[in-house]
């Protein structure tokens, strides 16, 4: 049976109910971390009201797909609906909104300490997010590089190439000789009934 990896983006839940950057106008230039350093109340405002639209999502039928057919992924979304769909390998190369993080301490808070405060309690420095801003490095760049390098295909869904990550990963692939298969539009109905093609 062919091992098969799945690349995530924004496009696989969006018929979850979290709508893609580019249907949120301008939001790109406020991910940056320049955009962080000089206006961190706007920027964790932002994150608040994403985490508000995360936490009322769940997995579409895409996502379950993929974990039923306990398919490893590599995603670039920050919802962790792969995880809540039952996927139990998925590495999430842009982080996700699960907690935030004091650089100098090394204290983690959970996402909700954001309602008190933007600032450690104990050291009194900025937190950070558990996110990838455009201007970082890639989390766990290395273990998705051998992920997707262990497949015979790579299954992409819902990306639209607009970062370098996901140009990045895929040309990897296709360089490397293994197998893309693209999804980009419908991917609840196209990727059930794309694996029940090949695992019945």
């Amino acid at each position: 049976m062919k091992r098969i990896v799945a690349f995530t983006g924004a496009g696989v839940s969006k018929e979850s109910g979290i709508p893609t950057f580019q249907e949120m106008g301008d939001i790109r230039n406020k991910l940056t971390r320049g955009y962080f350093n000089e206006n961190p109340v706007e920027f964790y405002k932002l994150m608040l009201k994403m985490k508000q639209t995360i936490d009322k999502a769940y997995p579409n039928k895409a996502h379950k797909s993929i974990a039923r057919h306990k398919i490893p992924v590599v995603t670039m979304n920050i919802d962790g609906l792969h995880k809540k769909a039952g996927s139990q390998q998925v590495i999430e190369v842009h982080g996700n909104l699960d907690f935030l993080l004091c650089k100098r301490c090394r204290k983690k808070y959970d996402f909700s300490y954001l309602n008190n405060s933007i600032y450690c309690e104990d050291c009194n420095s900025l937190l950070n997010p558990n996110v990838v801003l455009y201007g970082d490095m890639i989390y766990r760049y290395i273990d998705a590089i051998d992920l997707i390098g262990s497949a015979d295909e790579l299954l992409v869904v819902g990306t639209s190439f607009y970062t370098s990550t996901s140009s990045d990963f895929v040309g990897r692939a296709e360089r490397a000789g293994i197998k893309v298969k693209l999804i980009n539009k419908d991917a609840q109905k196209q990727v059930p009934e794309y694996l029940e093609k090949i695992f019945g």
